[in-house]
């Protein structure tokens, strides 16, 4: 019943508009027309909500500051987190050089190994060091693998930006609970 109703009612706006005439102050509006969905079972074209970056960008500024595109998109902990293991990893860069440069000074250095000769009379007797080469060696790789973290965190923040500006409008939800005997992972996602 209902429905006979509703389309008689549109034949009859449908008829009604084809038999009125416009009038001359019935122009359609010049300015640009939105669509906005008036509810959930709204089947009009969706609303495209853009990111305040593009992901190419997001890459780009991450890549040059770990960080720096998260906080674009508004990831400010995980911006944060990203800049604070930049900061930590410089600072193990300076202090792994200040350790090389060090080994190196002591290359030429000796120990005293006695006070006293062979016939009992004092005499210093020194004796060089024999692990500098291998100690000049082994801190030279901590500085390589200092600048591999500092590589690596560049490179995984810039993917991390880009990925987040693709997924900007994805309303997902990660939640880590611990209970008595065990942990649980939730991940929620809305779709719309």
């Amino acid at each position: 019943m209902k429905t006979l109703l509703f389309r008689s009612l549109v034949l009859a706006g449908v008829t009604l508009s084809a038999v009125v005439p416009r009038s001359g102050a019935q122009r359609p509006d010049s300015a640009r027309v939105v669509a906005v969905p008036t509810s959930i079972t709204d089947t009009g074209p969706a609303l495209e909500r853009r990111p305040p970056v593009s992901p190419r960008r997001a890459f780009l500024s991450s890549l040059v500051l770990p960080g720096y595109g998260q906080s674009i998109l508004g990831r400010k902990r995980s911006g944060a987190m990203m800049l604070a293991f930049e900061a930590i990893s410089v600072v193990m860069v300076r202090e792994s050089a200040l350790g090389v440069r060090e080994a190196r000074r002591n290359v030429a250095d000796s120990v005293i190994v006695a006070f006293v000769d062979a016939t009992g009379a004092p005499a210093i007797r020194y004796q060089r060091t024999g692990f500098p080469t291998a100690l000049i060696r082994a801190r030279k790789e901590h500085v390589e693998d200092w600048i591999a973290v500092l590589v690596a965190n560049h490179l995984f923040a810039a993917t991390d930006a880009f990925v987040s500006a693709l997924l900007w409008d994805l309303p997902a939800e990660v939640a880590l609970s611990a209970g008595r005997r065990s942990t649980h992972v939730e991940f929620r996602v809305r779709f719309r």
